[in-house]
């Protein structure tokens, strides 16, 4: 099973302004402290491996995330979120590519909004909610269950 973070806020989320691909904007104070409260809640749960997007709010996270877990973090450009000039198919076809390479369970995947909740939507059959900044989000391989826990606001 993945465990899917959704990256802290970043100073282009305070603008409301929308990201694609680009790489560059960083956290703020308060998307740090998601980080880290993602971190402590991801502690004790056997995590094994830690992917992120390349973007600079999802590799903070993860940085964050990897040093309390004591993890490096490995870059995985298929966890972009969905790029200004892509389609909704090609975000899908990402999206479904990471499903299907079966990653060992208590893998950590930190991500964007839109690309996890496409991931929990196949991954559960409900219609795909996008991921609160900062939220660790699981669906039981079984009960097709999903558990999100949102950090303190």
């Amino acid at each position: 099973m993945i465990l899917w973070v959704r990256h802290g806020q970043s100073t282009w989320n305070v603008l409301d302004r929308l990201q694609g691909h680009e790489l560059s904007p960083p956290l703020t104070d308060l998307g740090r402290e998601q980080a880290q409260h993602a971190a402590e809640t991801l502690a004790g749960r056997g995590v094994v491996r830690l992917l992120s997007s390349p973007a600079t709010r999802a590799l903070e996270t993860a940085q964050v995330i990897g040093a309390h877990l004591g993890l490096e973090v490995e870059v995985e450009p298929m966890l972009l979120e969905k790029g200004l000039d892509e389609s909704y198919p090609e975000l899908l076809t990402r999206v479904q590519h990471v499903l299907d390479r079966r990653d060992p369970d208590h893998t950590v995947a930190v991500s964007h909004g839109d690309t996890i909740g496409l991931a929990v939507g196949l991954l559960s059959g409900r219609r795909p909610e996008p991921a609160a900044n900062g939220s660790v989000t699981s669906v039981d391989p079984s009960t097709r269950e999903i558990s999100v826990e949102l950090p303190p606001r």
